[in-house]
């Protein structure tokens, strides 16, 4: 036991700053990843997997009143199947300890690819500071998009092992990763844009290994239509791909973001990082055109979409530490002092980063030990208007806001079924969105939604300008209101039902 605690101690003495950074990044990770709100997301992935462990694989939409397509593509299909039999089998924890472990992996595979690009340890860890930063706002609990993540840079790492080897045979394994990837979530196409992206890159810089990119890229691309619905999911993707979001803030472009008020934080940092990941790109003597691409491609993407910030910020993490590797190394040789300076700047500045950070998003409690729980907040969800209409054994057909959609197919049906929910690019037919969002937000025609379609119900956020219009619809009663949502009945509703 003496000999044991002798030991500890001595590894403690002896390497008493990697002690203390790896304590830091726990408890920076625990910090930044220790969420437990349920995503409004995630109840229309455990709908999914009731369905489909209970009644079969639905190819069908089955929640909706409303027009729906014929073939539902539901391209987070097996994220749904794998969480409902996680939470009916290990419960809500076993979601929470997912997160986590893909969290970590995909942290880990960022610090292992720039480290594979002859990265210096120390920009290595400071470059990872804002690249968590920007990772972290894409965990919220629990989300497809994990899946994503975590692909996206095994994708990058193995691109980066081949491309510092010249050697492709590692390259064998993008067909098995897609086939995974492909049916976990949609997200898959960032994977094939990187690869060719550095087929196109390595091809110009006249590099042997391009021609074995592109080779694994189309077998890649080929595999991926093993999923349930074959060709017509590419279909789908592609509508998906060039579809508009206006309604949708994840979706909103870095300037519609900050005219809106919305993501200032990560939007801000997104677009700090771009500017210093450029400037020092076309700084370095070293011009590397794959990189370029790869830069330039995430860049427009995180841009045009805010929700693509995570994946540049994985990058961020895998690109940076090398550029910064080579500037430290030059100024090594010319100055010292500068050298030393340049350090203590990115020290400063990281710790700006977090303060900031902190400074948005305050911590009301401190954890040293991270929550396997989820909760249902009443500030997000209408939880008093449910419990109305459970008590009162209210059925039927539910007009409801945008983001409750998913959570009343999974606390209703098959009692009740709802006009629209976040699933709306997958299920509903296109000119179905413009109607209903007309509605939602109380546009010039939003009347027209609400006569159009069957329905009983109409459940809203309290205090919106549907809700004043709707206090004026002869046919429609307010039965229940509280500080977070209402809900209207049609005056027929008992000959309706």
């Amino acid at each position: 036991m003496k000999k044991t605690f002798f030991l500890l101690s001595e590894g403690f003495l002896k390497y008493p700053i990697i002690f203390i950074l790896g304590l830091s990044f726990y408890l920076f990770f625990v910090t930044l990843f220790n969420k437990g709100l349920a995503d409004y997301d995630l109840w229309g992935y455990l709908s999914f997997g009731r369905v489909f462990w209970e009644e079969g694989f639905p190819y069908h939409d089955v929640f909706a009143y409303t027009p729906t397509k014929q073939l539902w593509v539901y391209h987070e299909w097996l994220t749904g199947v794998v969480f409902w039999w996680l939470i009916k089998y290990f419960g809500p924890a076993s979601l929470q300890l997912l997160r986590y472990i893909l969290a970590i992996l995909t942290i880990y595979l960022v610090y292992e690819t720039a480290l594979r690009r002859s990265g210096n340890h120390f920009f290595v860890v400071v470059t990872l500071i804002p690249s968590i930063l920007l990772i972290s706002f894409g965990y919220v609990p629990v989300r497809a998009q994990i899946f994503t993540f975590f692909f996206f840079i095994l994708t990058l790492y193995i691109l980066e092992c081949s491309k510092r080897t010249g050697n492709g045979t590692i390259l064998r394994w993008f067909p098995f990763i897609q086939i995974i990837w492909c049916n976990f979530h949609g997200g898959f196409i960032s994977g094939l844009g990187l690869i060719f992206l550095y087929a196109l890159g390595e091809g110009l810089a006249r590099k042997k290994i391009a021609v074995s990119y592109l080779k694994w890229g189309i077998i890649a691309s080929v595999a991926t239509l093993i999923n349930p619905y074959g060709i017509k999911y590419w279909i789908y993707i592609i509508h998906a791909v060039s579809m508009s979001r206006p309604e949708v803030t994840e979706w909103y472009s870095v300037a519609a973001a900050l005219k809106s008020n919305l993501y200032f934080f990560p939007v801000s940092l997104f677009l700090i990082m771009s500017v210093i990941i450029v400037l020092v790109f076309l700084l370095r003597r070293k011009k590397d055109i794959t990189e370029l691409l790869v830069i330039i491609v995430l860049i427009y993407g995180g841009s045009v979409h805010v929700r693509h910030g995570v994946i540049f910020g994985l990058v961020l993490g895998a690109y940076a530490p090398v550029f910064l590797s080579e500037f430290a190394q030059e100024w090594k040789a010319k100055r010292h002092s500068l050298f030393l300076l340049g350090r203590f700047f990115l020290v400063i500045f990281s710790v700006f980063l977090i303060i900031t950070y902190f400074y948005f998003y305050p911590v009301k409690q401190i954890s040293f030990i991270p929550s396997f729980k989820f909760f249902v907040s009443a500030d997000y969800y209408p939880t008093g208007a449910i419990k109305w209409m459970k008590n009162n054994n209210i059925k039927g057909n539910i007009l409801p806001n945008f983001e409750w959609g998913e959570y009343i197919t999974w606390l209703l049906y098959p009692d009740c079924r709802v006009a629209m929910d976040g699933r709306y690019e997958t299920v509903y037919e296109d000119n179905l969105h413009k109607e209903y969002f007309d509605f939602l937000y109380g546009r010039k025609n939003w009347s027209f939604f609400l006569k159009k379609y069957p329905h009983h119900i109409v459940l809203l956020k309290a205090g919106t300008k549907t809700h004043l219009l709707m206090n004026r619809e002869k046919d429609w009663n307010l039965v229940y209101s509280d500080k977070r949502s209402v809900v209207f009945v049609r005056k027929n509703m008992t000959n309706d039902l």
